[in-house]
């Protein structure tokens, strides 16, 4: 069928027109006249239609989103009637122990806090520590499961390191928080204290200090440090006190370990993994891959140039000492290169050498490699016999002739003279010890030998010193590692260890280059005291598995 949309109609002359019009009115007859069309008027700003929104509707618009938002606050934060509570609130009275507790808010909700008795020793131990915090897991996973929309708080909390976590009630807000104690004027409204603890490793702690403090500085808290548990004795005696903070401590009571946004809060070896955990590592290290975890080495070197002063005759002698070095260095137009080989009972992450310990030509073959990289301008090494500083928890590296021969003609030089780890045969020239025979006995009454550092630094050996009952190794496990427990001549002899550590460590971080194996934490310390340009510009030289820089606050790394 034909397709009439285009049809055209023509008239071709006038007398078909009339013809046309009379056929055209015989088919249709009009009764009136059709109306014509009309537009509708302009519209114009003095007749345009106006939408009244009256005073009812806005009140009834306002009541149901006040109502809205007075449900969603109670689906976060009402609790379901079937989690128990405690009987009694938080209580200070003795023989309650220190731990996680439930406890109504001000409101009647029913969160999870800490409860510390007022009358508890400071610090706790790092087992009642740990304890506290997987308790205020249990608690807080509780009150999720039984909240409405607790997957949702709880997707929350898991969303970064600053997430607040709403089940959790602030100690400073309990009904047992001493009113007089929280409110004076010059406590810290917030605050970190780091406890240091009875971690035989020096390096260690020091590293837990500084990003500690870094992390207090990062988020405003005041800093204070707790050393009533250290393993090397009183802090005072290796630096000076830490900057003024211009606040007093808060109650000992409200300084907890978990979680990270308390009020007051306190980190050691033992809480580590919860305030640098996971979501640490997600904040300041995960999306800074290109800087190896800059923010986290910001931290710690904050926490070095802050904290890091030696007191007394070491510090005198650790900057005299490095003056020296470096006037020798420039007369002879040369770089001031270190090495530090940890031995003893830290072992390498290279897989092939898990078990032993990496060879000293490792060592120094990329010590020369450093040397001649720096020595833009220096002679040749074999004529202005350059030397290599050297310290390390084996004294017998120090006279080892296979690592001369490996980093000749660069000349082994030690790092400092003042205080050193001495081997058994050193100690029984210098004290020899011998038998005693009381007059008219037959029996020759046993001293103890002299113990020296053959292989390094072992954990058991430091913690063995000064106590004259220590005969055989199998027993110095079984030896006290508590402060509180240590002999005034066993801990005398640890602030000797300190100290030597401290001196080694001063004078190799004011070094041009340093190469060392980062399973130790002396080398991730000698990355930070010789700064970020270094460790980018290849001045700080890692021979263990290849591995970057890089520091989790928990050990790992």
């Amino acid at each position: 069928m034909r397709d009439r949309r285009n049809t055209i109609l023509s008239v071709s002359s006038s007398g078909t027109t009339h013809s046309a019009r009379s056929s055209l009115s015989e088919q249709f007859s009009f009764s009136s006249p059709l109306a014509s069309p009309t537009l509708p008027p302009p519209v114009t700003k003095e007749n345009r239609r106006r939408t009244h929104f009256g005073r009812t509707a806005f009140l009834k618009l306002l009541a149901a989103t006040l109502v809205v938002l007075l449900l969603f606050r109670e689906l976060l934060c009402w609790t379901s009637p079937d989690v128990d509570l405690p009987n009694a609130s938080l209580t200070s009275q003795a023989g309650v122990v220190p731990t996680a507790v439930l406890v109504p808010d001000a409101t009647g909700h029913t969160r999870w806090t800490v409860s510390i008795p007022s009358n508890s020793s400071f610090p706790l131990s790092n087992e009642q520590y740990s304890s506290i915090c997987h308790e205020g897991e249990v608690l807080r996973e509780k009150l999720a499961r039984n909240s409405p929309i607790g997957r949702l708080r709880d997707f929350q909390r898991h969303r970064g390191y600053y997430a607040k976590d709403w089940s959790y009630l602030d100690v400073s807000e309990t009904s047992s928080s001493s009113p007089t104690a929280s409110n004076q004027s010059n406590t810290c409204s917030t605050s970190l204290t780091v406890a240091l603890d009875s971690d035989a490793s020096f390096g260690k702690s020091l590293l837990l200090l500084w990003l500690s403090y870094g992390l207090a500085k990062h988020e405003g808290r005041a800093f204070f440090v707790d050393d009533s548990r250290w393993a090397y004795g009183e802090y005072r005696r290796y630096f000076a006190p830490p900057p003024d903070q211009d606040c007093t401590p808060p109650p000992m009571h409200h300084i907890v370990p978990c979680p990270h946004q308390a009020k007051h809060l306190l980190v050691s070896a033992a809480t580590a993994q919860w305030t640098f955990g996971d979501l640490f590592s997600q904040e300041f290290a995960s999306g800074h891959r290109a800087g190896h975890g800059r923010p986290i080495f910001d931290m710690l070197r904050t926490g070095y140039q802050d904290l890091f002063k030696l007191v007394g005759e070491d510090a005198n002698y650790a900057q005299a000492r490095t003056a020296d070095l470096r006037a020798a260095a420039s007369n002879k137009g040369e770089s001031v290169v270190a090495m530090h080989i940890r031995r003893g009972d830290l072992h390498p992450h290279e897989h092939q050498y898990s078990g032993d310990y990496l060879p000293l030509e490792r060592y120094a073959a990329h010590a020369k490699t450093l040397y001649h990289s720096l020595a833009v301008n220096a002679s040749d090494p074999d004529d202005a016999q350059a030397s290599v500083l050297l310290a390390s928890d084996d004294p017998d590296i120090l006279q080892s002739s296979s690592l001369a021969h490996a980093a000749s003609p660069l000349v082994i030089q030690r790092v400092q003279e003042r205080i050193q780890l001495a081997t058994k045969a050193t100690l029984d020239r210098t004290s020899p010890v011998e038998p005693f025979r009381e007059p008219g006995s037959a029996y020759v009454k046993h001293v103890d030998e002299n113990s020296g550092w053959e292989g390094g630094f072992f954990s058991a050996l430091f913690y063995s010193l000064g106590n004259a009952q220590s005969r055989t190794l199998e027993r110095l496990n079984q030896l006290p590692t508590l402060a509180d427990a240590v002999p005034a001549e066993a801990m005398r002899m640890r602030e000797l260890v300190g100290r030597a550590y401290l001196l080694d460590m001063a004078v190799l971080g004011q070094s041009d280059g340093v190469v060392c194996a980062v399973s130790s934490a002396a080398c991730r310390i000698l990355g930070v005291m010789v700064g970020w340009d270094a460790v980018k510009d290849g001045r700080w030289v890692n021979v263990d598995d290849g591995r970057p820089w890089s520091w989790d606050g928990r050990g790992r790394g």
